[in-house]
């Protein structure tokens, strides 16, 4: 009963969202180690750039500074390329170069060029506002996860990534 009423929420809410004026950004608060948990791979970030795709989209690139759940293509050092919606009433990541974030990511079934892998620099990794972690929050989700669901998750340990 439940999964039926989120779908008809879904359905009916579908064209709100690409209504250009009902435009807005709303989160469902949760819990930093439960998002942590749910996401595909968790960084802190360096922002360096923001490549405008079209109208509507961006790509974000960020100098990965710590890396609280790996991913495909992120090292610590590297460079990552991460898909968002262009303005932040539209939930997309904000745009202050020069800024660390913690990011919570997805990883992308749409591979955006051909020679890269999901999640490799140049497309496969999508994020969000919603996904924004003030980056000592995110470190104390990954300090604060049970041994076993970091090990599992492929969360290093605080003490190896912290500052």
């Amino acid at each position: 009963m439940r999964r039926l009423a989120v779908a008809a929420i879904v359905v009916l809410g579908a064209p709100l969202v690409f209504t250009a004026g009902a435009q807005a950004c709303s989160c469902a608060q949760m819990v930093p180690a439960e998002a942590l948990r749910r996401a595909d791979a968790a960084i802190v970030g360096e922002l360096v750039e923001v490549v405008p795709r079209n109208r509507l989209r961006a790509d974000y690139r960020y100098r990965v500074q710590h890396v609280y759940k790996p991913g495909e293509g992120i090292r610590l050092g590297s460079t990552i390329s991460v898909r968002s919606a262009s303005q932040s009433a539209a939930c997309g990541l904000p745009g202050r170069v020069g800024h660390s974030y913690g990011l919570l990511l997805s990883a992308s079934p749409v591979v955006y060029r051909r020679d890269t892998k999901p999640g490799a620099s140049g497309g496969g990794w999508t994020g969000g506002l919603c996904g924004v972690v003030v980056p000592r929050k995110l470190r104390s989700a990954a300090r604060h996860s049970p041994r076993e669901a970091r090990a599992s998750a492929g969360v290093a340990p605080v003490s190896s990534c912290a500052s």
